[in-house]
């Protein structure tokens, strides 16, 4: 190759490299912050109690040092260590693109246990905050803060809020959140928890247990407001609950948390709503009992009844007239108290449904199928999934059916008879409300007199011999006086104008016990079993029974 050929192939090359280079940017160059960076501390002196442990108990703060990735992406490290030991040893907690940062009770409490603290003296810790870009790049210390932490034993319960009001409007919603730190601090093995409340002043001498998982636990108002009125606060008073946590390790050790009082203030708690008045079958004199269809919405409340249109009706609670609502509409409106009449415009059966919190009502016609035959079917029943078991049309109510039966242990609906299309299920036995397509009745083995109303979908079953409702029902025992003189005459319950086998009444009882029974007489009577009803403590009570299950309840 002559020389200049040589000459022009590197110059070429020369060109190529060039270019080559000017094709590479250059990597970009921040500048280090030259801000000065310091911290300080809301408190030289902490000395938190158990209670507070889960509550802040010291701030840092600290300014921006202006790294050139931003306040979003650096990193502030709160290092803490024994005082003289130049931070050999320390516990860290970090915080980011933040210019504070809390400590807890707990925390500090751990740092001070962990460098030799001694429950209920002080021990002086040395603080500093490091900050830095989030992957540690130009750290900067402030001073050393000196901190003084008092140690407490660290097993703490906290309830947020500490006062509330509870509202019917809203039964499901939560109330109170409580939450707890670690027991048995050091220790390694498993350790079960149970939260306890108490009536306030008692020491927790007879408390309730509730089973919780992990360290918190939630309340809702329908809970709460059952709890303090379970402890006598008067409702629309605020009154303290106290709360607590057993600790229980592998090794049986126990151990409990500090205290938290809760204020509840509870509102009343309406155990019986009913509907009155000549449109409905009581008249003007007896209620027609409604009932809540879902426990956990204490305020709704229920049924289906017939109305005679032309007349009208009211609600009212407790079977008074003390607390009482109505207003001028009809299907449907907002009651107000000692208000109007409610005019029933159309006669038929309809589906009531009542807020007692809100005074909402609605009131919906009801297409009662007309029908002469209902059978029982199912594995229950004799003839099986395959064959009907005819029941009794009452002949003084059309809507009635009833019946014998030996049932075996298993499932059954209700139908007319030789027809899926109309059918009645439910998922409660003895007794219920049957609703239409409704899930199969899980019944145990027993021979039953069977009672359906297909107007209201009420169901029951009872013993054979309970067939026959009683035309008077009351109650007995030493928890309607307080002595042995209860046992001498019966509080005559109010047998219900739409279910002759349904009473109820409110009561004001002693601590004691007592038995239903019928007619005033003791050839028929029913207590728990064939014993008395016992642990009947002081209070008043909304009280019903079911003749022909045998069913009751004292609710307070």
């Amino acid at each position: 190759m002559n020389n200049k050929i040589r000459i022009v192939l590197g110059f070429a090359l020369l060109t190529l490299a060039v270019s080559c280079v000017k094709l590479i940017e250059p990597t970009p160059s921040f500048a280090p912050s030259t801000v000065a960076f310091s911290a300080s501390a809301s408190g030289t002196t902490v000395a938190a109690s158990a209670a507070d442990s889960l509550k802040t108990a010291l701030t840092l703060t600290w300014n921006d040092p202006k790294f050139s990735v931003g306040l979003k992406n650096s990193k502030f490290t709160v290092m803490a260590a024994k005082a003289g030991t130049n931070f050999a040893a320390f516990v860290s907690k970090e915080f980011t693109n933040a210019l504070t940062g809390d400590l807890t009770g707990k925390d500090l409490n751990g740092m001070a246990l962990k460098f030799g603290g001694v429950i209920g003296q002080p021990v002086a810790l040395e603080m500093m905050v490091v900050a830095s870009q989030v992957n540690n790049n130009e750290p900067k210390k402030s001073a050393v803060i000196p901190v003084s932490v008092t140690a407490f034993s660290g097993f703490g319960l906290a309830g947020s809020p500490a006062t509330i009001t509870t509202n019917p409007a809203t039964p499901s919603a939560t109330g109170v959140t409580f939450s707890w730190n670690k027991a048995f601090s050091g220790f390694t093995g498993v350790i079960t928890y149970e939260l306890q409340h108490a009536k306030n002043g008692t020491s927790f001498a007879s408390p309730t247990t509730v089973a919780v998982t992990g360290f918190s636990k939630s309340f809702t108002h329908l809970e709460l407001n059952s709890i303090a009125l379970g402890y006598d606060v008067a409702p629309s008073v605020a009154g303290n609950v106290q709360f607590r946590i057993k600790a229980t390790n592998e090794l049986g050790a126990i151990a409990y948390s500090s205290t938290a009082s809760v204020a509840i203030t509870p509102y009343i708690a309406i155990n019986s709503v009913g509907i009155i008045g000549d449109a409905t079958p009581g008249s003007w004199g007896t209620d027609t009992d409604l009932y809540r269809p879902n426990a956990s919405k204490p305020s709704e409340w229920t049924t289906v009844i017939y109305l005679v249109g032309g007349k009208s009706a009211k609600f009212r609670i407790d079977d008074d007239w003390a607390t009482n609502w109505g207003a001028n509409a009809f299907p449907s409106g907002t009651g107000v108290k000692d208000g109007a009449n409610i005019p029933v415009t159309t006669s038929g059966y309809y589906k009531v449904d009542f807020n007692a919190a809100t005074a909402a009502y609605t009131f919906t016609a009801r297409n009662v199928p007309s029908l002469t035959s209902v059978s029982v079917i199912g594995a229950a029943t004799a003839g099986g999934w395959s064959s009907d078991t005819n029941l009794t049309q009452d002949p003084a109510n059309s809507n009635v059916f009833t019946g014998t039966v030996t049932l075996t242990a298993g499932e059954m609906k209700f139908r007319k008879t030789g027809d899926w299309g109309t059918n009645w299920g439910a998922s409660t036995f003895p007794s219920g409300w049957g609703i239409a397509d409704g899930p199969n009745i899980v019944v145990t083995a027993g021979t039953y007199f069977v009672r359906l109303d297909i107007a209201t979908g009420e169901y029951a079953f009872g013993p054979a011999n309970r067939a026959t409702p009683y035309a008077v029902v009351g109650i007995i025992g030493t928890a309607t006086t307080g002595t042995d003189a209860g046992w001498g005459a019966d509080i005559p319950l109010i047998k219900n104008p739409a279910n002759p086998f349904k009473w109820s009444k409110k009561f004001t009882l002693f601590a004691g016990e007592a038995k239903f029974r019928a007619n005033s007489d003791w050839g028929v009577n029913w207590g728990n079993g064939s014993n008395n009803i016992t642990g009947i403590t002081a209070g008043t009570y909304q009280v019903t029974f079911n003749t022909l299950t045998g069913e009751y309840t004292f609710t307070k």
